[in-house]
């Protein structure tokens, strides 16, 4: 957290997922509140997170490219890669999209939505 918002400013969408409900990670969170605001998201709404459109845009990439992967190593320098030739406007039109993601889980009453 403190490298994405060094600034201590960031929100951590909590998307409910088995991993992030674990006792250590609740701990986490509870000791590095000063640090983000975590942003709790209703348990059966579809997941809005406009990161997972950046993962699944990541996923076809590398799923593009040949050979695949030989090792660990090669898999997170083309991660990187991908991650830091991403375009900012694509960025800052799925930030700005939040406000609608929002009121659209929130009209569904936690449903499923579009996004």
């Amino acid at each position: 957290m403190a490298f994405v918002f060094p600034t201590g400013n960031g929100i951590f969408h909590q998307d409910n997922a088995p991993c992030h409900k674990t006792r250590i990670a609740l701990e986490w969170f509870g000791e590095h509140t000063d640090e983000f605001h975590l942003m709790s998201w209703p348990s059966n709404s579809p997941d809005p997170n406009p990161m997972e459109h950046i993962w699944d845009i990541m996923e076809r990439q590398l799923r593009s490219q040949t050979p695949p992967c030989p090792n660990i190593s090669t898999l997170r320098d083309r991660c990187l890669d991908i991650w830091y030739n991403l375009s900012p406007v694509m960025y800052q039109k799925l930030v700005a999209s939040m406000p609608r993601r929002v009121a659209a889980v929130l009209k569904a009453k936690g449903g499923e939505t579009r996004y």
